[in-house]
C-alpha cells in the first residue's frame, strides 16, 4: 500500500494539537540563540527578556478581554487546571467541601478532582443529555452554600460541543464559590471574554491555537484569593515559580493575537464550519447505521465526532492513517486506552459506539481538496473494513 510522504498527509486532528504558524515560530527564533538573558536579571539582556514577556502577556490580555496582571503563564493547561484546583480548594471557606465538575470532562479536570474526592471532597458530577448537553438544572441547584469550586469545559475537545455557562458565574459569585473554566479548544473558534464568562480562573493551551507546546496561561481574576502550585521564586508576581521560558511565552503570544483575529473573521468561520459539515454529511450519507455525535446542539466550528456504525476505531484510525489522513478517536491524553470514549459514554452512547466513533477536527488552514479526499478515503475504509 503507498504510504504518502508528510507533505500529503491531510491533518484532522487538530484538537489534539496544531501546526505552529510560521509567524510563531519566526518570533520565538531570536529568544532561543542570541536573545538567551534571564528575565530576571537586572541588565540590558535580563529586561529585554522582561520587555518580550510583557508584550506577550499584553497580547494574552487583548485575546481574554482581561488585564495584564490577571494573566499567568505556565507550562500548559494541565498545569493550569491543576494549580486552579490546588488555589480554588486550598482557600475555600471552612464548611465547604463540595466541587463541582461536568461528566464531559477533559482528563485533567475529572482526575483532579477525582484526587480532591480521595482526599475528602464532596465530588459532584453534573449530567449531559444524548447531545452533550449540560443539565442546567442540575448544575444551578448544586451551587450552593456548601460549594467551593466549579470547574466546566466550555467546548468539549472529543465532540466540540458547546457549555451553556450563561449565569454560571453569576450563581457562583452569588453562593461564594470559584469557577473555573477549560477554555483549551476555543481561541481562534469562537470569541473568548473572561468578563461574559464570570469566570475566576480560565484555562488555555498555546499548542491547541498555532503556538508551540509546552506554554499555557492561567488567568486568575483580579482580587481573587490565590494560593500557588510552584513555590521558589517571584516569577508571574509569586504566582508561579520558576525561570520563565521566554521564547514559548513570545509564540505564545503570537499564537493569541493570531486566534483573535480569526475568532472575529466570521466569514473564515464560516468556511471552516461548512467544511466541516460537508464531510460529516457526507459520511453520514455514505455509511449506514453511523451517526454524529453532539451535532444537534451548538458546536466549535472545527469538530465533528463521528459513530461509523460497528467498527472499531482503531481499526478504522490505522487503515486512514496508512492512507494519508490523521485523525483521532477523542482526547490525545488519553489516546493510549483501549477503554470506550468516557464523553461519549456520559452521553448515553453503549460501548460499541464510544469505541466505534472518530474525531475529525479541522484548522483554518484545512482546504475544501483535503476534506473531499479524507471522505473518500474514511468512506473506502470503512467499507473495506466492513467487507472482511
Amino acid at each position: 500500500m503507498h504510504r504518502p510522504s508528510p507533505m500529503q498527509r491531510i491533518y484532522l486532528d487538530n484538537n489534539s494539537t496544531t501546526r505552529p504558524a510560521p509567524e510563531v515560530v519566526e518570533a520565538m527564533a531570536p529568544w532561543m540563540h542570541e536573545r538567551h538573558a534571564n528575565p530576571s536579571s537586572p541588565h540590558p539582556a535580563g529586561e529585554a527578556s522582561a520587555d518580550a514577556i510583557r508584550v506577550a502577556r499584553g497580547q494574552v490580555t487583548s485575546l481574554l478581554g482581561c488585564l495584564p496582571s490577571e494573566v499567568c503563564f505556565t507550562s500548559g493547561a494541565s498545569e493550569s487546571i491543576a494549580t486552579a484546583f490546588a488555589s480554588a480548594l486550598a482557600t475555600a471557606p471552612e464548611g465547604r467541601r463540595k466541587l463541582i465538575v461536568s461528566s464531559v470532562e477533559h482528563s485533567a479536570v475529572k482526575y483532579s478532582a477525582q484526587r480532591a474526592e480521595d482526599e475528602g471532597w464532596n465530588r459532584v458530577v453534573i449530567g449531559v443529555d444524548e447531545e452533550g448537553r449540560l443539565d442546567r438544572e442540575q448544575l444551578l441547584c448544586e451551587i450552593d452554600s456548601s460549594c467551593a469550586f466549579v470547574s466546566l469545559i466550555l467546548a468539549n475537545n472529543e465532540t466540540g460541543v458547546l457549555s451553556d455557562l450563561q449565569g454560571v458565574g453569576e450563581a457562583c459569585r452569588a453562593a461564594g464559590a470559584s469557577l473555573h473554566v477549560d477554555a483549551v479548544q476555543v481561541p481562534g473558534k469562537m470569541v473568548l471574554d473572561v468578563g461574559s464568562l464570570g469566570c475566576d480562573f480560565l484555562s488555555l493551551s498555546a499548542h491547541k491555537l498555532h503556538g508551540p507546546a509546552g506554554v499555557g496561561v492561567l488567568f486568575v481574576r483580579s482580587g481573587q484569593t490565590f494560593r500557588p502550585l510552584i513555590v521558589g521564586g517571584p516569577q508571574e508576581d509569586e504566582r508561579r515559580a520558576g525561570t520563565e521560558n521566554v521564547a514559548a511565552i513570545v509564540g505564545l503570544g503570537v499564537a493569541a493575537q493570531m486566534a483573535q483575529t480569526r475568532s472575529l473573521d466570521t466569514e473564515s468561520l464560516a468556511a471552516m464550519e461548512n467544511l466541516r459539515d460537508t464531510l460529516e454529511q457526507r459520511l453520514l450519507a455514505s455509511l449506514p447505521d453511523s451517526r454524529a455525535n453532539g451535532a444537534g446542539s451548538p458546536r466549535v466550528p472545527n469538530t465533528s465526532n463521528v459513530y461509523l456504525g460497528g467498527l472499531e476505531a482503531a481499526y478504522v484510525l490505522a487503515v486512514v492513517g496508512q492512507e494519508g489522513v490523521d485523525a483521532s478517536a477523542g482526547s490525545a491524553c488519553n489516546a493510549t486506552s483501549t477503554a470506550p470514549s468516557p464523553v461519549l459514554m456520559a452521553m448515553g452512547r453503549d460501548e460499541a459506539q464510544a469505541s466505534g466513533s472518530l474525531r475529525f477536527s479541522l484548522s483554518a488552514h484545512t482546504t475544501a481538496q483535503e476534506i473531499d479526499r479524507a471522505g473518500d478515503v474514511v468512506i473506502a475504509a470503512v467499507q473495506a473494513l466492513r467487507s472482511l
